[in-house]
C-alpha cells in the first residue's frame, strides 16, 4: 500500500471527480480530502491511499507539477510508516456538513423554563442595580423605570394536589 499527498487541489475537484481523475493509475483503496468543519470548503488537500506502493510513487511522480483547473498539483509519496493512524479517519463517509447556524438559533430561541426565566430575570436586575450605583456614584441624579418597573414578580400562589388525591372525611 502506498499514499499520495495531493496539494494546491482546485476547489469544485470534489471527492467523486478526485477518485475519477486519479483511477487512471490503479485502484484507489481510500480518499481524503481534508476539510474545513465549519464552511465545508475544501482545505485544498488530500491523501490517496492505493494498494500497491509501486503506483503511489508512479502517481506521486507524474502528477507533481500538473496543471489542473489552473493550479500547479503538488503531490508527494509518503512511505506508511509516516503516515498517522487517523490520516482516513472518515474516509469512507461522505462529508455532513453541520449547521452551525441553525443550531444556535434552535437554542437561541427555544422557550425558556420558569427556572430559567427567573434566572434571567434576576441577572437583569442586578445589572441594572450595579448601573443606578455607578450613576449614583458619579454624583448624577436620575430615575428611570428600568426593568424593575416592568419585571414579572415571582408567583405568590400555592399550588395544592388536585382534589382527587386529597380524601374527604
Amino acid at each position: 500500500m502506498g499514499v499520495v499527498y495531493v496539494g494546491h487541489i482546485p476547489q469544485h475537484f470534489q471527492e467523486k471527480e478526485m477518485r475519477q481523475f486519479f483511477e487512471q493509475f490503479g485502484d484507489i483503496l481510500k480518499l481524503r480530502i481534508s476539510r474545513s468543519k465549519k464552511t465545508a470548503n475544501s482545505k485544498g488537500y488530500a491523501f490517496i491511499l492505493y494498494e500497491n506502493e509501486e503506483v503511489a510513487k508512479i502517481v506521486a511522480n507524474t502528477m507533481n507539477d500538473y496543471i489542473l483547473c489552473g493550479r500547479l498539483l503538488k503531490c508527494q509519496y509518503i512511505p506508511m510508516s509516516r503516515v498517522h493512524k487517523d490520516t482516513f479517519k472518515g474516509a469512507s463517509r461522505p462529508f455532513k456538513k453541520i449547521d452551525w447556524q441553525g443550531r444556535a438559533k434552535t437554542e437561541r430561541n427555544k422557550v425558556k423554563t420558569s427556572d430559567e426565566q427567573q434566572k434571567s430575570v434576576k441577572r437583569l436586575l442586578k445589572k441594572e442595580q450595579d448601573r443606578r450605583r455607578k450613576i449614583a456614584a458619579l454624583g448624577i441624579d436620575y430615575e428611570f423605570p428600568g426593568y424593575a418597573a416592568v419585571a414579572p414578580k415571582p408567583s405568590k400562589k400555592t399550588e395544592f394536589p388536585d382534589d382527587e388525591e386529597m380524601e374527604v372525611a
